[in-house]
């Protein structure tokens, strides 16, 4: 009878491993596939607070992905930009909404194909600056010219990458006393202030960062922009992590991004946003 008991046993034991076995990888399957969006607090590109809350550019086309993909699971985390650089050295799979696209950056990040276009960046000033700076540097300005003289101040957003335009900064600027980071949640913003209290005198942006300030604030300021720059384009992309999941995710992105083109709100955001540039 023992013998016969640890018989039944065994051969339970032996179906419970073989149907186990069998039902974990389905189990595992039927589980969504999973996108963490890392969002940067930085208007009009994400805007968590004020009249035009999740209403930023990036907003709407992660919104656009989440329409587009229903079947994946998605999540936003609001992360400065350093740590999502860390996140990447640490291979976390994360995805950047609204990276730039650059093909010498493969190494941590897994590019999607463009997703938009966005106007070049150029000085963003006070009215009261504009004529003296065109004076002497131009219109276009020559933006190599102005940042030797270190006569005026400039102000970043902490972290901040300019692209073919960094190397200048830092050989003529960065570590200067015409030189000063500004951190937190609402640094474009305070910059802004900054340039109209003569705190500073200028930053380099988007102009679409300007027409934030102008539709939260209510103050003009002025863009112009710089000669190193004149007809190029530059390409928006999602950023993921380079790793097996960002391929994949890369992969699924890239399948729904002409859906995601066409998608009303995220057009609407263009218009809004970029106005006449391209899409």
């Amino acid at each position: 009878m023992l013998q016969d008991n640890m018989k039944n046993k065994g051969l339970l034991l032996s179906f419970l491993i073989i149907v186990t076995s069998w039902s974990w990888p389905l189990a595992a399957q039927q589980q969504p596939h999973e996108i963490v969006w890392a969002a940067n607090i930085a208007p009009p590109f994400h805007i968590v607070s004020g009249p035009y809350a999740n209403q930023g550019l990036c907003d709407a086309l992660v919104d656009a992905f989440k329409e587009a993909l229903p079947n994946t699971k998605h999540k936003v985390e609001y992360l400065p930009q350093l740590r999502i650089g860390m996140l990447w050295e640490q291979e976390k799979n994360i995805c950047f909404p609204c990276m730039i696209h650059r093909s010498n950056e493969q190494e941590l990040i897994a590019f999607s194909n463009p997703t938009h276009t966005y106007p070049t960046h150029g000085i963003i000033t006070r009215p009261g600056l504009v004529a003296e700076l065109i004076e002497k540097y131009g219109n276009p300005i020559d933006l190599e010219l102005l940042l030797r003289d270190q006569l005026y101040r400039f102000g970043q957003p902490v972290g901040r990458l300019y692209g073919k335009l960094q190397p200048l900064l830092d050989e003529y600027v960065i570590g200067t006393p015409q030189h000063i980071d500004v951190s937190g949640d609402t640094a474009n913003t305070s910059m802004m202030s900054m340039i109209l209290s003569k705190r500073l005198d200028f930053t380099i942006d988007y102009p679409m960062v300007k027409r934030f300030y102008e539709e939260t604030e209510g103050r003009s300021l002025a863009f112009i922009p710089v000669t190193q720059l004149v007809g190029d384009i530059i390409l928006g992309a999602v950023a993921c992590t380079k790793n097996a999941w960002g391929d994949d995710t890369v992969r699924q992105i890239n399948e729904v991004i002409p859906e995601v083109q066409n998608n009303p709100h995220f057009i609407q955001a263009q218009d809004f946003w970029l106005e006449s540039s391209p899409r």
